[in-house]
């Protein structure tokens, strides 16, 4: 079965975003980290291997591999990620190997409270 927009637009629907307050000042944006455990975890009564961790980060791995697939590249701060477009926001991850990504942000496209501009590279 092959991943598609339908599929990335009813992730994206499905997460439960938390603010980025480390960058509210100067660069707005939500994330989402791959595990939905972490509480668990915390207390060492899940270790990520159980149906539910597995199915949640596959899922997170699916979106992040078709950001980086569909994606185009921005220069933002003085790193370069491939972000995706769709409808008023753009994603990206860190660009880590897909095995240590951990975490799926989002942003307002062109959100007038962000202070950093965003360069894209891909774009004529």
């Amino acid at each position: 079965m092959s991943y598609c927009l339908e599929d990335f637009r009813g992730y994206i629907k499905s997460c439960v975003w938390k603010n980025a307050k480390t960058y509210e000042h100067f660069a707005p944006h939500e994330y989402v980290l791959s595990f939905p455990c972490e509480k668990l975890k915390a207390e060492n009564k899940c270790s990520g291997d159980c149906v539910t961790c597995k199915a949640q980060r596959q899922a997170f791995e699916n979106a992040v591999m078709f950001i980086r697939e569909h994606g185009e590249r921005a220069q933002f701060t003085k790193r370069i990620y491939t972000m995706l477009c769709v409808e008023d926001y753009q994603y990206w991850s860190y660009g880590d190997p897909i095995e240590t990504t951990w975490v799926l942000n989002k942003a307002i496209i062109n959100d007038p409270r962000c202070k950093v501009k965003t360069y894209w590279l891909d774009s004529d």
